[in-house]
């Protein structure tokens, strides 16, 4: 039987208010900064990617040791409940999952081993001998998580009517041409009514997949 692949966006993998990139940074004392960008990126967020230069720039200074202290504590005290258990039964039946997000890496990379994701991939910030720099060798904004999943599709030899994306955010949707359907989650702050095939919610994600 060919594989199959279940792509979650990290709204429907974890509890937030801004989401992991900028609440971390809330933790770590730029609240005031962070609301800020977040302001304007509500109001930019239809138009395209935009902002993730400025939330890097917040992170200078700051070692990765500690970084990702803080993301294992925010991981660990947001994740949905049942989650890490729904995972264990899509792989019982043969289903690889992983998340592409604009989050961080350091904290994907956490949320990768809680969950024990095939794949967990983010936004790499630089680190020069352990602290971050405010530089992105690496950003992953929705076009990007497109690429990614395109890659990822042709690394497990996957067809995309094998592919589905549950995503919560405008910076899901170009996912949706990598996959056969595009489930939107919640139905957050966005339309995401437009590309999904249907809504769900978190008590029905445990059903979904039955």
């Amino acid at each position: 039987m060919a594989k199959k692949l279940i792509i979650l966006g990290s709204f429907a993998l974890m509890k937030g208010k801004m989401g992991g990139f900028k609440d971390i940074l809330v933790i770590l004392g730029k609240e005031k900064e962070v609301k800020k960008i977040d302001e304007d990126y509500q109001k930019r967020k239809f138009s395209g990617p935009w902002g993730l230069e400025k939330l890097a720039k917040l992170y200078q200074g700051f070692s990765e040791n500690q970084l990702k202290q803080v993301a294992l504590k925010y991981c660990q005290k947001n994740l949905i409940n049942g989650v890490k258990e729904l995972i264990k039964e899509y792989k019982k039946k043969s289903f690889l999952v992983g998340s592409i997000s604009a989050n961080p890496q350091f904290m994907m990379d956490v949320l990768g081993e809680i969950l024990s994701l095939d794949f967990a991939e983010g936004t790499k910030l630089e680190f020069k001998k352990g602290i971050a720099t405010d530089k992105i060798p690496r950003k992953v904004d929705r076009y990007i998580k497109a690429k990614i999943l395109k890659g990822k599709r042709k690394q497990y030899k996957l067809r995309k009517e094998n592919i589905i994306v549950i995503g919560d955010s405008v910076t899901d949707f170009p996912m949706a041409e990598e996959s056969k359907a595009f489930i939107g989650f919640d139905g957050r702050k966005e339309n995401v009514v437009d590309v999904s095939k249907m809504i769900i919610s978190q008590e029905k994600l445990r059903d979904f997949f039955k």
